[in-house]
């Protein structure tokens, strides 16, 4: 008696549950069947035409030949090398079952997904920045079966360490290690330049501080990846380091960590950078603080106390016209400087022009008395809200300020337009340029950037030796 019939349905029930990656294509290249194990070792969809160039250009090869067998090897960028046999089906139909190397590819597959959960949950639990850039060089370490890594972020021609993972005994770059990349060959100074993954097979030989400093410490080989943020900027890098020799492929392996992990590092940044910017705003508030009650206390306060002992002496020589009349012009005097001094503190606080008439009226007075020529363009003529207006107003004085005192600059100009959503406030003088944001503590200009991003504006300097120095801020118009 015959049994009955292995149906359609019933055959493609079989291959979806078979843990065997099996798929089938048409002439147009496009899926028409791709089972789970398939589709998570070769990122294919049924339905949908294949976007791998390397297996397009197989499958291809196979609809294009004789119809004859084909074993294709394929090592598809973030991906793991997978290897099968292509073969002829009826009606123009291309069929692919990749050998048991697949189920090293869904190995890793998983091995990554379960390494991104534990980054996410750890996210998830609103913890230091610290420590997200630990767990992720961690993870990343383990990911490879490595015993270090770090989580490297790129300021300007250095990279700094800001996360470390260790399971070995060897050396290696602690938090907060500055390297250099100009000059290098090591796979941070690689990526940097390149923007892709990198591996450096021996550091022996390997040009550059950092590569000595990897050779010194016992490490053989390393590989890196690019951690780049919405926008395309390459934020920094995660690296993975091993004494022995990593694996094939093992920095595109990386690069596919490095892509899903890369706004989980960039939200850690920007909460250092505001934990930074708030310890910034508040030393400046204590430090502002004791500066006025010292102006106080060595200016209007003294000169007030010794008009109160001048009046007193007087109402002893009220009977000596001669000389009460000369301890009163002495004591309208004290009066006079300390009425000017309380003036002058108060016009660093919040000018009173700006607070009743607005920015334009407050930049015209602070040009009229400013050493230097100052030319004003374009400043909007209508009141801006406030926390707007006294954000350009010191952006121009502190640059005014920089100016004079280091620039040896003979003229300013002020230039101001709205476009875009934002104020834009740009101040460029003629002095010798080669400004350093950082230097002398870097207090003003880091105030003013903290003051701008405190608005969600942002603030750039540019100063290049001999050339003068521009400052330029964007300010979004849209406060309240």
């Amino acid at each position: 008696m015959r049994g009955p019939a292995l149906t359609s349905a019933a055959l493609r029930g079989l291959l979806d549950a078979t843990p065997a990656a099996i798929g089938c294509f048409d002439a147009q290249l496009r899926a028409v069947y791709a089972n789970t194990a398939f589709t998570m070792a070769t990122g294919v969809q049924m339905g949908r035409v294949i976007e791998d160039a390397a297996l397009a250009a197989e499958v291809r090869a196979m609809v294009e030949g004789t119809g004859a067998p084909r074993r294709v090897r394929i090592a598809a960028p973030h991906r793991m090398p997978i290897s099968g046999t292509l073969f002829a089906l009826g009606d123009a139909l291309i069929g692919l079952v990749l050998d048991a190397g697949a189920y090293e590819a869904l190995a890793v597959l998983a091995e990554e997904q379960s390494a991104l959960r534990r980054v996410a949950t750890l996210v998830a639990s609103d913890p230091e920045p610290e420590d997200i850039f630990r767990v992720v060089a961690e993870e990343a370490g383990r990911l490879l079966h490595a015993r270090s890594a770090a989580t490297i972020r790129y300021e300007g021609d250095f990279a700094v360490t800001v996360g470390r993972w260790a399971d070995d005994d060897l050396g290696g770059f602690e938090v907060g290690t500055v390297v250099p990349l100009t000059d290098s060959d090591g796979v941070t100074a690689l990526v940097a330049r390149t923007g892709e993954p990198a591996r450096v097979e021996d550091y022996r030989g390997v040009k550059g501080y950092a590569a000595e400093m990897m050779a010194s410490a016992g490490y053989r080989s390393a590989v890196a990846a690019p951690v780049v943020v919405p926008g395309g900027r390459i934020w920094g890098v995660v690296l993975v380091a091993s004494a022995n020799v990593l694996g094939e492929a093992a920095e595109h392996r990386l690069a596919g960590f490095a892509e899903l992990v890369a706004l989980a590092l960039e939200s850690a940044e920007a909460r250092a950078e505001l934990k930074a910017s708030r310890v910034r705003i508040l030393e400046a508030g204590v430090t502002e603080r004791r500066r006025l009650e010292r102006n106080l206390h060595d200016g209007a306060q003294q000169r007030l106390v010794a008009l109160a002992v001048q009046l007193r002496v007087l109402e002893k020589r009220l009977g000596e016209p001669d000389k009460a009349v000369a301890m009163l012009r002495a004591a309208a005097l004290e009066l006079e400087q300390a009425l000017a001094e309380l003036r002058e503190l108060a016009r660093g606080l919040h000018p009173a022009v700006l607070a009743d008439r607005g920015l334009a009226p407050a930049l015209e007075t602070l040009a009229s008395r400013s050493p230097l020529p100052v030319a004003l363009e374009g400043v909007p003529e209508g009141r801006l809200a406030e926390p707007l207006e006294a954000a350009a107003y010191f952006v121009v004085a502190e640059s005014l300020t920089n100016a004079v005192k280091h620039a040896d600059a003979t003229e300013l100009r002020v230039r101001m337009a709205t476009e875009a959503g934002e104020l834009r406030v740009e101040i460029s003088d003629d002095g010798r340029g080669g400004a350093d944001p950082e230097a002398g503590g870097g207090t003003g200009l880091r105030g003013l950037a903290d003051r701008v991003e405190a608005l969600g504006g942002r603030l750039t300097l540019e100063s290049t030796p001999g050339a003068g120095t521009t400052v330029r801020a964007a300010l979004p118009l849209g406060q309240t």
